[in-house]
């Protein structure tokens, strides 16, 4: 028996669910809106496996499963009420805090992969643990360092969020100057364009399944029906590198970003997501990453 502790307004998490139910895989499903308004959590702090999940009448002992499923998306921010917001917040900051140490398999411990904070720091460090090159990259609030970087640029720049809060990547042009400015306000992540197709590749545990993606914009997630989606067979040496990747995190499921040179066929690292919306590349590999997490969580 799986425990799965999401939204049930999350389509990634649903997407889980639907894989357990294919593959014959018993699990129960908590929502954590629903937990938060109507339920409880008690932790014993000396038996982490001994946590209860209580809601509408039933009690869930997280040691009677066999593993997690677990995507513990923000919703206090949407609460109706305070007092909800802050039965919210402390339940997801409990089950992220708990999941650290329960004696059983877990995709994935909400906490074990915190580089993505900062984007910077997350590519420096996941890129030299792959053994990728990372795009030219300036991270800054300083107006005439961004400019001097941007002019540097021999395919041009891209800029966006440096946190790890979503954020859209987007072509630095003349108008932009004007704006730098506001830099000193707060920092933004500038990088060197890499002109060519974006790669997704979705690890789940030693297995690998790759996407290449040509957008006639920057940033292929923007757009609906534009795109090329290809199956890309992972060359040996990505996914040896995404292999030592989940390794190095500790998580059994990432979703790693790539960009190719077009000119070059050089590969450039940009991200690995630990909470992956993997269902649209799912469907389009007809349910290859799903069915292997619904494995992985089986023990198979």
């Amino acid at each position: 028996m799986i425990l799965c502790l999401g939204v049930a307004a999350d389509p990634t998490f649903t997407a889980g669910l639907r894989a357990l139910r294919r593959a014959g895989i018993p699990f129960r499903p908590v929502d954590l809106p629903s937990l938060a308004m109507r339920g409880k959590i008690r932790i014993p702090l000396d038996s982490p496996a001994d946590t209860v999940l209580s809601l509408d009448g039933e009690s869930h002992r997280v040691g009677d499963f066999a593993a997690i499923w677990c995507r513990l998306v923000e919703v206090a921010s949407a609460a109706p009420t305070p007092e909800l917001a802050a039965a919210s917040a402390g339940q997801t900051e409990a089950l992220a805090r708990i999941l650290e140490f329960v004696p059983l398999k877990v995709m994935n411990p909400p906490l074990r992969e915190a580089s993505g904070f900062t984007k910077l720091l997350h590519a420096v460090t996941l890129g030299e643990v792959g053994g990728w090159q990372i795009p030219a990259t300036c991270l800054t609030t300083d107006p005439e360092e961004a400019l001097e970087f941007v002019r540097g640029c021999r395919a041009g720049a891209i800029f966006k969020g440096a946190s790890a809060t979503k954020t859209w990547a987007t072509v630095f042009e003349p108008h932009h100057e004007s704006r730098l400015p506001r830099l000193v306000h707060l920092p933004v992540l500038f990088q060197e364009r890499i002109v060519g197709p974006d790669v997704r590749i979705h690890v789940v545990g030693d297995q690998s399944f790759g996407e290449l993606i040509d957008s006639p914009v920057l940033d292929y997630r923007t757009v609906r029906g534009v795109n090329d989606y290809r199956t890309l067979v992972v060359p040996p040496e990505i996914a040896e590198g995404c292999a030592r990747l989940t390794g190095h995190c500790r998580v059994p499921l990432l979703g790693v970003d790539f960009k190719i040179e077009r000119a070059t066929g050089q590969w450039f690292f940009l991200e690995a997501n630990s909470m992956p919306c993997f269902e649209g590349y799912d469907e389009r590999a007809g349910g290859a990453v799903s069915r292997a997490i619904a494995e992985w969580l089986a023990g198979a």
